[in-house]
Order: structure tokens, then C-alpha cells, then sequence
């Protein structure tokens, strides 16, 4: 008897392990047809754009050479996007932990972002107390980390709307908090916010110049510095809350 139930658990082990490599194979099948679509895209503009000029059905103008230049950044955009996320999910990034203090990490954030909120009238509210430890991170990839969560609220909240970044203690470490009053998510949508090209709105988020991978590359810089990440939301419409915890520095 002893024996039919080892048995029985190597049967259930491999067919455990069966299951995972499906999945795993799956997965990069994905995210192969995910790149190829992405590229796909511009490369066809590209194409398009350049088939006309030599034809002479369409003229040159600055017009047609800002979308050429314009669909060149993209795919650059992109390309540098996957070789950061390949190093970024390797735990190849060089990073240079320090102690360093929110507000400092808060005010770099936020400044080259300013003109945009206001631009958009978005009302924007910063709560930051006084007598936050500092933390232990790379000072420019915690700003990458919250930069890319405050530019996504601000392309998902429509006006009026509002976005907030509150900075607080969560036991031994400190936490960013940016909310916003836009588009929401469903439970379905936040079990897969930090997988790779995942978006809520394909079509919206290419016409806003997304790829798609921002918050898998915030989700392995906060682990590689030992912080994590997380959303939140009440459903659709209802806005959402994106957090991220580092760790911080202990007298």
C-alpha cells in the first residue's frame, strides 16, 4: 500500500511538472506573436510611408518625415524596452542600492511631470510626511519605478480626474502609492497587469505609445531591490492604486 502511494505521488509530481512546462511553452509562444505583432506595426507604416515615396504617390514633406522618424522611434522605443526587460528579469540590471530619502526619490519623480498634468489639467496631490526613514534602492531605478506609475495614471485618468502620490511607512518598509480616479481594472485584468505586453486596452494603449512591458520591468527593479509591487482596484470606472514598498534603512 505503502508502495501504490509513493507511486501515486510521482504520477501526480510529473504530471504537476507536465502542466507547468505546457504552460511555460505557452507563454512563449505568446509573447513571441506579442513582439512580432509589436514590431509588425511600425515596420509596416514604415514600409508604407517609403513604398509611396519611391512610386512618387506621395510627396515629401516634413509632414511624411516626422511619421517616418516618429515610427523609427517606436521601434527603438521597444527594442530598448526588451533588452531591458530581458536583463531586468535576469537580475542583470548593475544596480547601486544607497540610502536615499523619499522625498528626494518623490521630487525627481515628479518634476519632468509636472508641465504634463498641468497640460491636461489633471489635478494632481502629492502627500509626503515629515520623519520618513529613508531607503535602500537605486536612486534611479526607484524614479524609473514610480515615473512609470505616474505617467499611466496619467494617461488613464480622463478629466475631471484626479492622481495621487502618498508616501507611508508599512512596517519595515516605506511605500509609494499612486491612485487615480481613471478607467479602473476588473479582478481579471489586475491577475495580469505585470505580465509582459499585457494591456487593458490594446488599441488605446498603442495610440499612446505604451509597450506594454513598463510594469513587468517596475515589477523586477522593486524585486531587485527587495520592494514589490502591487495593484489595486475597485473595478472598472473606479479608478485604481498602484503601490510600491521598498525597503528601508534601519539606524
Amino acid at each position: 500500500m505503502h508502495r501504490a502511494d509513493e507511486l501515486g505521488q510521482l504520477a501526480s509530481s510529473i504530471n504537476a511538472l507536465a502542466v507547468a512546462l505546457e504552460q511555460t511553452e505557452r507563454r512563449r509562444l505568446e509573447v513571441i506573436g506579442d513582439v512580432t505583432h509589436e514590431l509588425r506595426t511600425p515596420i509596416t507604416t514604415i514600409e508604407g510611408y517609403l513604398e509611396g515615396l519611391l512610386d512618387g504617390v506621395i510627396e515629401p514633406s516634413p509632414r511624411t518625415w516626422a511619421m517616418l522618424h516618429t515610427e523609427a522611434g517606436r521601434l527603438r522605443r521597444l527594442v530598448d524596452d526588451l533588452q531591458e526587460l530581458s536583463r531586468a528579469e535576469a537580475r542583470q540590471i548593475p544596480l547601486s542600492p544607497q540610502p536615499v530619502a523619499p522625498q528626494r526619490l518623490v521630487q525627481s519623480a515628479l518634476e519632468p511631470l509636472e508641465g504634463q498634468f498641468a497640460e491636461k489639467n489633471l489635478d494632481l496631490k502629492v502627500s509626503l510626511p515629515e520623519g520618513l526613514p529613508p531607503v535602500m534602492a537605486d536612486p534611479a531605478r526607484a524614479v524609473q519605478i514610480l515615473t512609470n506609475l505616474l505617467v499611466n495614471a496619467l494617461r488613464y485618468t480622463p478629466l475631471p480626474g484626479k492622481v495621487e502620490l502618498a508616501v507611508s511607512r508599512e512596517e519595515d518598509r516605506v511605500a509609494f502609492r499612486v491612485t487615480d480616479t481613471g478607467v479602473g481594472l476588473t479582478p481579471e485584468q489586475l491577475a495580469h497587469i505585470f505580465e509582459r505586453f499585457y494591456r487593458v486596452d490594446k488599441s488605446r494603449s498603442r495610440a499612446l505609445g505604451g509597450s506594454g512591458i513598463g510594469l513587468t520591468i517596475a515589477r523586477s527593479l522593486a524585486q531587485a531591490m527587495g520592494g514589490e509591487i502591487r495593484a489595486e482596484s475597485a473595478g472598472l470606472g473606479q479608478g485604481s492604486s498602484f503601490t510600491v514598498t521598498l525597503p528601508q534603512v534601519h539606524e
